[in-house]
């Protein structure tokens, strides 16, 4: 646009661009391109004026029956995260809201999958629609594979943890499950229920317990195991005498 002087084509084009998506049942990501990339860039005032024109367009995409979603911040402090979250919801009139983490902090490249999934937690509880994983890669190269299934692992724990914070119907259902399974000691069960099965089972055979009904983080001191052996009737001395 600067150095052509001239305007984004796809602005200048939108009702026309609005037509095709109509006519294919086609939506419209209405990304951001002042979404800060940065902490220093968060809730800036170029960033919330696009909000504004991004409600603008919402509302022409409706009139023409045309499905939108508003892409969110990329980096931004974590006690700003909830007043983003309710600006855009009331700028762009309730329309979906996805977000790329948001990343909570800038000093941990290599680990930004962590910072995606605090800030992602965080925006999933107060109200946003999507999600959008960043990598351990980020900022640093293009991800492997593996680089990718630990970012969607850990961008799915930050929304079912927003699921929970927001009480979605069923979402404490799958930890319920957990904890029981982890009060019987149902090593299978949860492994099944882990959201990456195939790593809490290599965790686990990469260290065997002294009993095998516990893990080696506790042993014989672990409070299920012990407190079953309670609750099944066994007098406390008699447990003692056989650890």
């Amino acid at each position: 646009m600067e150095l052509n002087n001239k305007e984004n084509p796809f602005y200048e084009y939108y009702d026309e661009l609005l037509d095709i998506c109509a006519k294919y049942d086609m939506t419209i990501s209405l990304g951001d391109a002042l979404r800060p990339g940065s902490i220093a860039d968060g809730t800036d005032a170029p960033q919330i004026a696009e909000l504004m024109v991004l409600g603008e367009l919402t509302k022409r995409a409706w009139e023409k029956n045309v499905q939108i979603i508003i892409e969110g911040p990329g980096h931004m402090k974590l006690n700003e995260i909830e007043a983003n979250v309710l600006l855009e919801k009331k700028l762009c009139y309730g329309a979906p809201f996805y977000v790329l983490g948001p990343l909570v902090t800038d000093i941990a490249p290599g680990y930004d999958h962590i910072t995606s999934a605090i800030g992602g937690a965080v925006a999933a509880s107060h109200g946003v629609d999507f999600l959008c994983y960043v990598t351990p890669a980020e900022h640093l190269r293009l991800p492997t594979l593996e680089d990718m299934k630990e970012g969607i692992i850990a961008s799915k724990i930050a929304a079912h943890a927003g699921d929970l914070a927001k009480g979605i119907q069923g979402a404490d259902e799958w930890d319920l499950k957990m904890s029981r399974a982890r009060q019987r000691l149902d090593w299978e069960e949860m492994f099944n229920l882990s959201i990456d099965d195939e790593k809490a089972r290599r965790y686990r055979k990469e260290s065997t317990p002294e009993h095998q009904d516990s893990c080696t983080m506790c042993g014989k001191m672990c409070s299920m195991r012990n407190m079953n052996r309670i609750m099944e009737g066994k007098d406390i001395n008699i447990l003692r005498s056989e650890d």
